[in-house]
């Protein structure tokens, strides 16, 4: 079994982003800042605007969710191995399919599961607790707080999903069985991985979202789709998705290289 070294992994993405600092901005810029930008000046934060998202909008998040996981394609493909920002886009173009197609086989069935369980629960009203559509009863909200707990659990064993899809010709299923191997034994350091990415995730949206409203409130007034304010937003929260995704990326990359023992592209 290989070993896998969360300190390593740190020294060497931090070892990259200096070499390659310029190549990894403008990936993440066009790729996570740009749409990101786009979609919160479209649509701001509910709690800034006072405004409630349009039925659209998971639709536009999607998109810019796709977009984004070229982005983060295109960075394990610059962290494993020299290449340009133009042809670590277009691998993140060719491999983005297999990683949807193995992203959407892990959480479509997650998701039917949870409408079965909130339907044998609560009745059919409970599936509104799905879309925000009220506060849902505590029985109903219960099962959805345990269901994301068991996923979170099992979505670490799937972390190697992007880093496969940039570095191995596999189709989805493959990629799944792929990550789960690869991860066997790392559990618990894995999961230390995932915990702090995601207070990261966290603290930095919500800093940049307090700082972005308070700027945007301050110079402009409100935080209006398609306004001023709603740009000054979007543009630092998407800036501290920006960051955050390409320091993931990178981190994916060095674990993925410690784990398969492939050294690069």
């Amino acid at each position: 079994m290989s070993s896998l070294s969360l300190s390593k992994a740190w020294d060497e993405s931090k070892a990259i982003a200096t070499r390659d600092g310029r190549l990894i901005g403008a990936v993440a810029l066009a790729l996570v800042l740009l749409p990101q930008t786009i979609l919160g000046v479209v649509v701001p934060p509910p709690g800034l605007s006072g405004e409630a998202a349009p039925a659209w909008v998971p639709g536009l998040s999607l998109l810019a969710a796709a977009i984004g996981l070229v982005g983060q394609i295109a960075i394990v493909r610059l962290a494993l191995g020299s290449t340009s920002v133009g042809e670590a886009i277009a691998h993140g173009l060719r491999r983005a399919a297999p990683a949807i197609g193995a992203l959407m086989l892990f959480a479509l069935p997650l998701a039917l599961i949870l409408m079965l369980l909130l339907l044998a629960v609560g009745g059919p009203g409970s599936l509104d607790a799905l879309s925000g559509g009220g506060t849902p009863a505590p029985a109903v909200g219960g099962v959805i707080l345990l269901f994301i707990v068991i996923v979170a659990a099992i979505s670490i064993r799937f972390q190697m999903v992007v880093p496969l899809a940039a570095v191995e010709s596999a189709n989805p299923i493959h990629i799944l069985r792929r990550s789960w191997a690869l991860t066997r034994g790392h559990y618990w350091r894995l999961l230390t991985f995932l915990f702090m990415i995601l207070v990261l995730a966290v603290v930095l949206l919500l800093v940049a979202e307090m700082v972005g409203g308070i700027i945007a409130k301050v110079a402009f007034g409100d935080v209006k789709p398609l306004g001023v304010g709603a740009l000054v937003v979007a543009l630092i929260t998407s800036a501290a998705q920006a960051v955050f995704t390409a320091l993931s990326s990178l981190m994916l990359a060095r674990i993925y290289v410690q784990l398969s023992g492939n050294k690069g592209i």
